[in-house]
């Protein structure tokens, strides 16, 4: 059975999700999923049904196309054919500022009727990939998707899952919000975590550490200017809640470079104490490609909430958000209990 996705936003992370789904179409051995089977699902079960986007480098064209074009910068990796997925023309709102106007281009065009456009396509899930902290653009789409009884996974920072009152109006409509703040399958989030768990587990205390972000690539220039003190509260705060004790822990993005293109380093900085008090100082640097990295994860938690909607499961779905993201409306877990608790929702015991 076919899962019918929208995506919102066509840059580099839905330029590497596409890609996904073709370079795992007829190789599934290959590496770097995290399920290659989800409650059934396979990664081919995912259908991109819907395009939304405001740049005129995009809109108009088909996607496979479109994800190639304007500022994207992810590298192609696999041909893809014609999909009959026109990039239609979304609503700016807040989506672009002073300093990312140039780079997204924005097409001067109304927005189309996208609860039409969700019905026309059959579309159950609505995939939102917009720039961080485009609030009004963010609960404007989340709307649409209300209206058209479709469900809605929240990639960005922005607080809808964390936000009792559009907890309330998914959970009245009888249809999941998923959210907020999509996890990387191994960015510097979910790694440093990782580390300072297991240090942790073989009795070192940690008395200080931080993971600072270096990228380019237009979400990294427009964290920069307006979600970086939101973007440090959220990983500070998931990379502190692997510890049992407290910590002095800072996480986020400190600066913008343009010719890292869609690369993000991070820089690692951990300071602990072990037997008879003697001090272990870890100092690391992770290189990745930002735009696939949320990759996996997406896929994952699609096919999840494909099980949600079969089981009418309304508003917030718990598991999902702690498996998927930064900072899921239950507090963030360990990355084993996040996943632990995906698992038992998927086999229906919890």
């Amino acid at each position: 059975m076919k899962i019918n996705v929208a995506i919102i936003g066509v840059g580099n992370a839905a330029s590497a999700f596409i890609q996904g789904l073709y370079y795992y179409k007829n190789g599934e051995d290959k590496v770097g999923l995290t399920f290659k089977t989800l409650a059934g699902y396979k990664i081919t079960d995912i259908n991109i049904v819907a395009a939304i986007d405001i740049s005129s480098d995009k809109v108009g064209k088909d996607l496979s196309e479109a994800i190639f074009s304007g500022s994207n910068e992810v590298e192609k990796i696999v041909n893809i054919p014609k999909m009959n997925v026109k990039v239609e023309m979304g609503n700016v709102l807040d989506g672009v500022i002073d300093e990312t106007k140039e780079i997204y281009n924005p097409a001067n065009l109304s927005c189309v009727d996208i609860v039409d456009l969700f019905k026309k396509t059959n579309t159950e899930i609505a995939v939102c990939l917009i720039p961080s902290m485009s609030d009004q653009a963010v609960k404007f789409y989340a709307e649409q998707a209300l209206k058209a009884n479709v469900a809605f996974i929240n990639c960005t920072p922005t607080s809808l899952a964390n936000d009792s009152e559009w907890v309330n109006k998914f959970k009245s409509k009888g249809i999941p919000l998923i959210g907020d703040d999509l996890q990387d399958q191994i960015g510097s989030t979910i790694l440093h975590k990782l580390i300072l768990e297991q240090m942790e587990n073989r009795g070192v205390n940690i008395i200080e550490s931080y993971a600072l972000d270096v990228g380019g690539g237009p979400e990294s220039l427009n964290t920069i200017y307006r979600a970086r003190e939101i973007k440090r509260e959220i990983k500070s705060k998931s990379i502190k809640s692997s510890l049992k004790k407290e910590a002095d822990i800072v996480g986020g993005t400190s600066d913008y470079v343009p010719h890292l293109l869609n690369s993000r380093n991070t820089f690692i900085w951990i300071v602990g104490e072990y037997f008879n008090g003697e001090k272990i100082y870890i100092d690391m640097k992770v290189v990745t490609n930002d735009g696939a990295n949320g990759g996996a994860i997406l896929m994952d938690i699609i096919r999840a909430t494909k099980v949600a909607l079969i089981r009418g499961e309304k508003g917030i779905v718990e598991p999902i958000c702690a498996y998927g993201f930064k900072n899921p409306p239950s507090g963030t877990k360990s990355p084993e209990v996040a996943r632990k608790l995906l698992a038992d929702f998927i086999l229906g015991t919890i």
